[in-house]
């Protein structure tokens, strides 16, 4: 009995005090509420503390998630993603709430998943959500758009699917956007067959045109290009553009995907030539042909194991400006380092009936065979009119510290001196009969300079042309022009005549 008087006592003091607080609280109330109407507030008194009051509801109505349950968040944006997008991702930390730019949840470090496989890791991701569902009592959120910051994606062939399937996604009003990213495309052997870079892509609905789209500004083997690629779900068929600017490389593509053999065609804008190609694709490989042309061809294939890629390129008319100038489109693809990748395996051909403002010059013969980082134009021949034959062996294409250098062996094979002499205005009491000249070289494309070693006459060695060609290295004036040229012609046949 005791005991229960205790408690009694206990549980009227509780109330009391209670109660005690709700009547100070209401007295403070009365108070404020007299003390205001005391106050003569002016017109632009009661604009600020209308204003006042309105930014603290405001602000309390945004700051509401704060107070979400973040497990349950984080399976709503993990199910919507899933849902909606065909993104699976595992959330390694817990999420936060943030209310600028405006109100969004933010992951750190974010897992993002292909058949349970991580597949890529971004190191910030923004969720944007709606706002009318913030006094949600099962803490519901509706995502807007997502923002992937930094992200780090690791994608061998069949991962493709992970960016097809983002494609095909139902339409929607929300984006998906990517900045400062990396995808690092892998071989069987866990090799990076290459790195592109993302700056800034977005993925978006186009309700005008029923289409999802991905346009995005990249970078791969430090050639900058701007990529666009557009899903047509209800036509089949996807249309893509690739523009370079520093390679002069554009690409208009329409593939056609309601069959497992998949057909397309591909406009190609390259050394300012417009060509058009039709290819198909399937499990393998690539193939491509250009359309009927007269002047211009183009066929090859690309096989994806191993990856190797084989093309011939004709060209009717090409200027020299072109080939191995210092903006030339070669010069540009050379010095990307696009094609010095050790997982690359590729021969191409390319075939040029004449050089359009060199007119001496005609027929070349380009023959480029890459493996393992390694550049190898041997067996490429160039005419000069119907009267030399200028044949390249044992030659590569080499980028360091001082640039771009040709190294090799050059041969030249007269069919009529007599012309050749004739056209350099040799004087005829310097003029031999000679077959064949071979010489050792390096020129640098960066410098311009060349030099000769080795010089062999109708396959043998002479010391006069020895002589001239170690005088000829050490100058410092090794640049060729027209003039330059034609003296170093003049010069080499003086110094063999003796």
């Amino acid at each position: 009995m005791p005991k229960h008087s205790q408690f009694v006592k206990k549980l009227l003091s509780k109330l009391l005090s209670v109660n005690d607080t709700l009547e100070n609280f209401f007295n403070s109330l009365r108070s404020w509420k007299l003390y205001i109407k005391k106050i003569k507030l002016t017109q632009n008194s009661k604009a600020v503390l209308i204003l006042g009051i309105s930014v603290i509801l405001i602000l309390s109505y945004f700051l509401i998630p704060t107070f979400y349950n973040k497990d349950k968040i984080q399976n709503t944006i993990k199910n919507q993603l899933l849902k909606n997008y065909n993104i699976d991702v595992k959330f390694n930390e817990k999420i936060n709430y943030g209310l600028l730019p405006k109100p969004h949840f933010s992951a750190k470090n974010l897992s993002i998943l292909r058949n349970k496989k991580e597949i890529g890791l971004t190191k910030n991701l923004r969720v944007f959500i709606g706002l009318g569902k913030f006094f949600s009592f099962r803490n519901e959120v509706e995502i807007k758009d997502l923002a992937f910051h930094k992200t780090d994606f690791n994608i061998y062939l069949n991962d493709f699917l992970f960016f097809k399937n983002l494609l095909k996604t139902a339409p929607n009003e929300n984006r998906i956007f990517f900045k400062k990213s990396n995808i690092f495309f892998k071989n069987q052997n866990d090799e990076v067959l290459f790195i592109n870079k993302i700056f800034k892509g977005k993925f978006y609905y186009d309700a005008n045109n029923l289409q999802n789209v991905f346009i995005s500004k990249n970078e791969v083997f430090k050639v900058p290009y701007k990529i666009t690629i557009k899903n047509d779900k209800f036509n089949k068929k996807v249309l893509a553009n690739f523009n370079s600017k520093k390679i002069r490389l554009n690409l208009e593509n329409e593939t056609d995907y309601e069959n497992d053999i998949k057909k397309g065609l591909l406009d190609v804008l390259f050394i300012n030539k417009n060509t058009s190609l039709n290819y198909q694709i399937d499990n393998t490989s690539i193939k491509f042909l250009s359309e009927n042309n007269n002047k211009n061809s183009y066929k090859g294939a690309i096989d994806f194991k191993p990856f190797y890629f084989f093309a011939d390129f004709n060209y009717e008319g090409l200027s020299a400006k072109n080939l191995l100038t210092e903006d030339s489109i070669i010069i540009d693809i050379i010095k990307s380092e696009i094609l010095n990748n050790k997982n690359l395996s590729a021969n191409i051909n390319l075939n040029v009936k004449d050089i359009t403002n060199v007119k001496e010059l005609n027929n070349l013969k380009l023959k480029i065979f890459i493996e393992e980082g390694e550049i190898d134009f041997s067996e490429s021949f160039i005419m000069w009119k119907e009267d030399l034959k200028i044949v390249f062996n044992e030659s590569l294409i080499t980028l360091d510290d001082d640039g771009i250098n040709l190294i090799g062996t050059v041969k030249l094979n007269f069919n009529d001196i007599d012309n050749f002499y004739s056209s350099f205005q040799i004087n005829k009491l310097n003029r031999k009969d000679i077959k064949q000249i071979q010489l050792d070289f390096v020129y640098n494309l960066n410098s311009k300079s060349l030099r000769f070693d080795n010089p062999k006459v109708n396959e043998k060695q002479n010391s006069e042309i020895d002589e001239f060609l170690n005088i000829f290295n050490s100058s410092e004036d090794r640049v060729f022009n027209k003039i330059t040229f034609k003296n170093f012609i003049n010069n080499f046949f003086r110094a063999y005549s003796g």
